[in-house]
């Protein structure tokens, strides 16, 4: 099976879907991280390597497209490069932002997406609003689960390569990945768990 995982900046996916990366991998399936955006700074190279130690981690490829975060958003542009992305790769599954994440940028890959798996036929989910993030005014449908407890450690650790994000945000953002992935797991009877928004899914018989 082939996973394609969608963000805009670096540590987008690994503090949400982390320990579902790393169990797909383990498990033999190909996962391609794709990151639309680049910080802009002294920190963008920086937090490109970081992003990179962290996809390796998970045992995942990662791909950068590097569009300006300062200009970024959802266009015909956009999304003819990622149509151009999923025709050659050919997920089964695409996942992405939460369309009413409390962050422009994350909002605009989620229609991005919406718009291009349009006419596939890839399963499509949105992981939960990236942490940190804001207050918004809308409830995540969680109504998908990955038991993570094998992978935990391994999502713990892909995190901790962001180090400049770790020294930004301290313990209280890795405590805040643990305490999700805990109250997720304690609602489906396991240790740690990641949920997901089912937008599209298949049934192949």
């Amino acid at each position: 099976m082939r996973v394609l995982v969608i963000g805009a900046h670096p540590d987008d996916i690994e503090p949400q879907m982390g320990g579902t990366i790393a169990k797909l991998t383990k498990n033999g399936h190909e996962v391609l991280i794709l990151q639309f955006t680049d910080t802009g700074g002294e920190l963008n190279n920086i937090r490109i390597q970081e992003s990179i130690d962290a996809a390796n981690i998970l045992g995942a490829d990662i791909k950068h497209l590097h569009y300006n975060q300062y200009n970024f958003t959802f266009d015909r542009k956009t999304v003819q490069s990622l149509d151009k992305i999923i025709e050659e790769y050919k997920p089964d599954e695409i996942y992405t932002c939460w369309e009413y994440d409390s962050h422009q940028d994350h909002q605009a890959v989620s229609k991005i997406v919406l718009a291009s798996s349009r006419k596939n036929n890839a399963n499509v989910f949105f992981f939960e609003p990236i942490i940190p993030g804001g207050i918004i005014p809308y409830a995540f449908n969680s109504n998908y689960f990955v038991d993570i407890t094998d992978t935990i450690e391994i999502k713990i650790k892909s995190i901790m390569a962001h180090k400049s994000q770790v020294k930004k945000f301290g313990n209280g953002w890795v405590n805040a990945i643990y305490g999700r992935a805990s109250f997720r797991g304690f609602q489906i009877n396991v240790k740690y768990a990641e949920a997901f928004q089912i937008v599209k899914m298949i049934y192949r018989i």
